[in-house]
Order: structure tokens, then sequence, then C-alpha cells
């Protein structure tokens, strides 16, 4: 009931957003930069390239959320770009998990695809964007985003599956609750379209989820971070080599 109370209130409501936007483009440029770091230190040569679209997913939610910033306080000219930006958060990421799921289990990845998809999906979003009433956009959305989360979901779980106790899987297992947020926040943010009388209802779940979303993707953050890190201590002679008798490290 507060929560409800609270989002009723536009000038709370907009800070609330304004906070939670700013959590999340600031978690997402930390983990692309852990990610970078991630892929060139901890991955060997034919898999780290199949990383790059599951970074542009990550870069995807740093626009969303520096484009929820400027619409709040700028210019409302900023919407299509918060909303492009979450079309290719879960586009993106489905095409990066999968290739990560199939790196895991050895198959060869089909180059074509990933392109294809990215090409046909962003092309009917933007028809649909277009030349369709709101109603007819935003049901094409939310079926469109669930069917890219649980597609992600079901790679993200074949990952872990197959590759549990790598740095691999924990990263995934990181990044998962971040990504079921931001479907979450994207699937409220049209009910005011879908379901008038549950505007309200939708607003405040969205800023939960927002805030959530923040919260996991700098867990993740943090998470890539300490795998990069246990690489760093493999070589660091002041952790792994014996002291002699005299003090001095031993070769």
């Amino acid at each position: 009931m507060y929560l409800l109370q609270f989002v009723s209130d536009p000038t709370a409501l907009s800070v609330a957003l304004a906070l939670g936007y700013l959590t999340v483009a600031a978690a997402s440029l930390c983990l692309l930069w852990y990610l970078r770091a991630f892929a060139q230190q901890l991955l060997v040569e034919p898999y780290r390239d199949r990383w790059r679209y599951l970074a542009v997913g990550v870069g995807a939610a740093a626009v969303y959320g520096a484009a929820g910033l400027a619409e709040l306080s700028v210019t409302a000219a900023a919407e299509p770009f918060r909303r492009g930006a979450t079309l290719f958060f879960f586009l993106f990421c489905a095409v990066g998990v999968r290739a990560v799921h199939r790196s895991v289990t050895g198959d060869d990845d089909e180059r074509l695809l990933a392109p294809a998809l990215v090409v046909v999906t962003v092309f009917v979003w933007w028809a649909t964007y277009l030349l369709a009433g709101p109603v007819v956009v935003g049901a094409a959305e939310v079926v469109g985003l669930l069917a890219a989360t649980f597609y992600t979901i079901y790679h993200a779980v074949g990952i872990v599956g197959v590759a549990e106790g790598t740095s691999v899987a924990a990263v995934t297992r990181q990044f998962l609750p971040a990504l079921v947020a931001l479907a979450v926040v994207a699937a409220a943010e049209h009910v005011g379209v879908l379901a008038p009388g549950a505007a309200t209802v939708g607003r405040g779940v969205a800023l939960v989820g927002t805030v959530l979303a923040g919260a996991f993707l700098f867990a993740t953050a943090v998470a890539v971070r300490q795998q990069s890190g246990e690489v760093e201590r493999l070589y660091d002679k002041t952790t792994w080599h014996r002291r002699t008798s005299e003090g001095d490290l031993d070769d």
C-alpha cells in the first residue's frame, strides 16, 4: 500500500526512477569494463569473441539507464532510445548467452544465425513501433521480451549445468537475476497501455525492478572481478612463493 501511495506522487516517483536509472547505467558500465578484462584474461582465443554479443547487451543496459535519465530530466524525446535499448538488451543477451552455451558444449556456432536474427528482430520491432497502435506495440514487445527471456534462461541453465564450478558458470549465475529483473521492468512498463486500470501497480513494479536490476548488475560485476582476481593471484609471487629461512622469496 505504501508503494502505491509513493508512486502516485509524481515528484517522488521521478526522483526514485532517476536513482534507479542511474544505478542501472553505472552498474552496466562497471560490468562492461570487467567483462572486457574477463574475456582478455580468462578466456582462450576461440571463445573470447563469442562474448561480444553479451557485451553489447550490457552496453544496451547502460544506454537504457542513460536514456531514462534524459527522459526524466531533459526531454521526453529520449523515450524511443530507452525502449530501443530494452530491445537490444534482451536480443543481444539471448544471442550472447546462446553463443556462450555452445562454447562450453563444444558445438560450432552458426556465424550467420546471430546477425540474421538481430536484423530481422530490429526490423520487425521498428515496423511495429512506427506503423501499429500503442496496444499492438505493447503486446508485441511483451511477447518478444518474454520469448527472449525464456530463451536466455534455457541457455543459461545449460551453461551452469555443463560448466558448473568454472568462472563462466559463476558469471552466468550472477547475471541471470539482472536479466529477469529487467524483464519484469519491461513488462510492467506496458501495464498502463494493456491494462490502464493497473497503471499505478505497473509503475510500482517497474520502480522496484529497476533498482533490483541495478543491484544485480553490480553483483555480476563483483563476481567477474573476483574471477579475474583469482587469475591475478596465480601470478602474484607474494601469494604462492614459499619463503626461505633468510626471508627472501624462493624461486
